[in-house]
């Protein structure tokens, strides 16, 4: 193998790895409920309660994953954390 098809190769991986932006939940592909796109940008929430905050103790509330889609902005709350999908070349 050439150093030309190496390298084209390599850039391939790298550009995959970067536009990699589908998740999974439970096996399921995640599509917007909204505008049905697949690609979504991964965030995460801190779900506090008054009573945590009243303690002063909001570091110890859940966290939720987010996943907003890159096309529409819908933001989706899920309690357990997407997978994302590895693409094959």
């Amino acid at each position: 193998m050439s150093f030309i098809s190496k390298l084209g190769k390599g850039l391939k991986g790298a550009i995959n790895a970067v536009n990699s932006d589908e998740y999974q939940v439970n096996g399921v592909k995640v599509t917007c409920i909204h505008c049905s796109h697949n690609r979504f940008e991964l965030g995460d929430a801190q779900l506090n309660t008054a009573g945590m905050t009243f303690l002063n103790l909001d570091w110890a509330n859940s966290t939720a994953s987010l996943l907003s889609c890159k096309k529409c902005s819908f933001i989706m709350w899920f309690a357990k954390e997407p997978e994302k999908l590895i693409k094959s070349s």
